[in-house]
């Protein structure tokens, strides 16, 4: 397929689902006055600085600051054939106050806070169209980065408002206007062409259809240049009138045109000529069923045993990479990679089982296009049972909580001894593993706990496993963290962390007015702990601060409460 020049149209697929993320709140010292100054600046005309920086064929966006506020404008050109749905501001050199949207519009801050979006579900900017934001900043002359996407999820532009930049060279256009009609004592008019005059474009007709796959009854982006500019053009397909369109002023063509619902199989032929005569045509192949390649995944055993190797084979769309990804019993990825698939279209990895690896049944998936297939196998250990042991972590310090867990058959009782680094019993228990061969247990290490590596033996009788982790010197730290940043009137602010498991933690609450708000909880069995405080009517806006203690171990968190 011939594919021309298409340097004019900016075009990235974006996942549009990413842009939809929580608002943040204004400031309510700010809010109701800087409302007034954006919805004015976006209606009566003020002392500005004006800059128009980008018009790429698609979109256009200006600009219009007065003092710290700025409304930007985004014109969507009446040549596109798409709706502008989402528009990004980052402002580049301050920070960000407030903004506004006009109706229809919503307008969120990113994670980051100087990262502005507007988005519209139904008010889009059609083309022809434009619509204007508002965003109050510490700037008198901000610079921006901006991203506009269309209905579709695609980039239809990006680049840099830059006021600074703007002014001067807007400054710079002015004064080389007013001396050249200084020396030309302005009677020397523009030079137009004359009514009688045909001037044709300099290069060659040529045209495009840009599709993955080419189906009856379905859209393709039709794609020219080098027709006569604001021209009506004719669409044939195998010789038949199948639809009308113009050029733009560059005599280029971005426009869509349906495949015959009754095209069949095969090769065929899309022409467009202009007024004038100059006419291109282009062969394409139309697909009325889809070959399905064969997408298979598999292992060449069904069960291993610890310190085997697994192979994972299978066939694929050739010349391509197949994404594989394992999962353990215990939820664990032990294996993510890009695979590559051959001229065969078959690939091949492989995985090395460790000797204290997870017993029990892993899960296989392979993907590639979109397409998705799962396989499993099975762990057992030597003497071929289901036992294994995992530890939530592979070193601990002094008073912390080891969580031990494992899979052993359904249903069974499992021995667990813990021995310290002199081979000396510190934990022993038993338990019993639920009907899908889980078990877990929890052991608290001493304040005074020996150093070193510490062993633990699971035993069920039939067959017996052993893990080792490592113990260091160091008091346990507490930690403390809330469920948000930004609170509202009526909420419940969630306070949770880890401390030294089964102890107390004083938990205090200042305000605004610096009034303390004393509570106080005890760590479970694994060292959590989680409190609730709720927000009244009554409660002051502002900043507030959580200090957590644990004996010598201290730590604190901020959160802001809104109106």
């Amino acid at each position: 397929m011939v594919i021309v020049n298409r340097s004019y149209i900016i075009r990235n697929k974006k996942d549009k689902h990413a842009y939809f993320r929580k608002m943040h709140a204004f400031s309510s010292k700010y809010r109701i006055i800087v409302m007034i100054v954006l919805v004015a600046m976006m209606t009566i005309p003020t002392s500005y600085a004006q800059f128009d920086i980008i018009d790429n064929a698609l979109v256009k966006i200006t600009a219009k600051s007065w003092k710290t506020i700025t409304v930007v404008k985004v014109e969507n050109s009446e040549d596109n054939i798409y709706d502008v749905r989402l528009v990004r501001l980052t402002l580049q050199n301050g920070v960000v106050k407030s903004y506004k949207a006009e109706d229809g519009w919503i307008s969120e801050a990113l994670s980051n806070p100087n990262t502005i979006q507007f988005s519209a579900d139904t008010n889009l900017i059609n083309p022809g169209e434009s619509s204007r934001f508002g965003i109050k900043s510490d700037q008198s002359k901000p610079i921006f980065h901006w991203i506009i996407i269309d209905e579709e999820g695609d980039e239809l532009g990006s680049g840099t408002l830059d006021v600074i930049k703007a002014l001067k060279e807007e400054a710079a256009k002015a004064s080389l206007t007013d001396d050249v009609n200084t020396e030309q004592g302005n009677s020397i008019p523009p030079t137009t062409n004359s009514k009688d005059e045909t001037k044709f474009p300099d290069i060659n007709p040529a045209i495009a259809v840009e599709a993955d796959i080419i189906r009856p009854d379905k859209y393709v982006r039709l794609l020219g240049e080098g027709f006569m500019p604001d021209s009506r053009i004719t669409v044939l397909f195998d010789g038949k009138l199948i639809d009308t369109l113009n050029t733009t002023s560059d005599g280029i063509i971005k426009d869509r045109i349906k495949i015959p619902k009754d095209a069949v199989d095969g090769s065929h032929q899309v022409s467009v000529s202009d007024s004038s005569g100059r006419a291109a045509n282009i062969s394409i192949t139309v697909v009325v069923e889809e070959a399905m390649t064969p997408f298979t995944v598999t292992t060449d055993k069904e069960i291993y045993k610890l310190g085997d190797l697994v192979k994972i084979s299978g066939y694929a769309i050739a010349n391509a990479a197949v994404s594989l990804e394992t999962i353990d019993p215990a939820g664990n990825s032990i294996y993510s990679s890009a695979v590559p698939v051959d001229n065969d279209g078959e690939y091949v990895a492989f995985i090395q089982l460790g000797l204290t690896a997870v017993t029990g049944n892993y899960n296989i998936s392979a993907m590639q296009e979109g397409r998705v297939i799962t396989t499993s196998y099975n762990v057992f250990t030597e003497t071929g049972y289901q036992i294994s042991i995992i530890t939530d972590k592979f070193e601990y310090k002094q008073g912390e909580s080891v969580i031990i867990s494992g899979q052993a058959p359904p249903t069974k009782k499992i021995n667990i001894q813990v021995l310290n680094p002199d081979t000396t019993e510190i934990f022993i228990t038993d338990e019993n593993s639920d009907n899908n061969g889980k078990f877990m247990t929890i052991m608290i290490l001493p304040d005074n706990a020996q150093e070193g590596k510490y062993s633990i033996i699971a035993n069920t009788g039939d067959d017996e496993i052993v893990l080792t982790f490592s113990v260091v010197k160091g008091s346990l730290s507490i930690s403390v963290q809330t469920d948000k940043n930004e609170y509202r009137e009526g909420e419940l602010v969630r306070i949770g962390g880890k401390g030294k498991p089964n102890d107390k933690v004083s938990i205090t609450i200042i305000t605004p007015k610096e009034a303390n708000i004393p509570m106080n909880v005890n760590t479970e069995e694994d060292g959590t702990y989680n409190a609730l405080w709720l927000i009244q009517t009554t409660t002051a806006h502002g900043n507030y601060q959580i200090i957590v203690q644990q004996g010598d171990s201290r730590a604190e968190i901020f959160f802001t409460v809104h109106e």
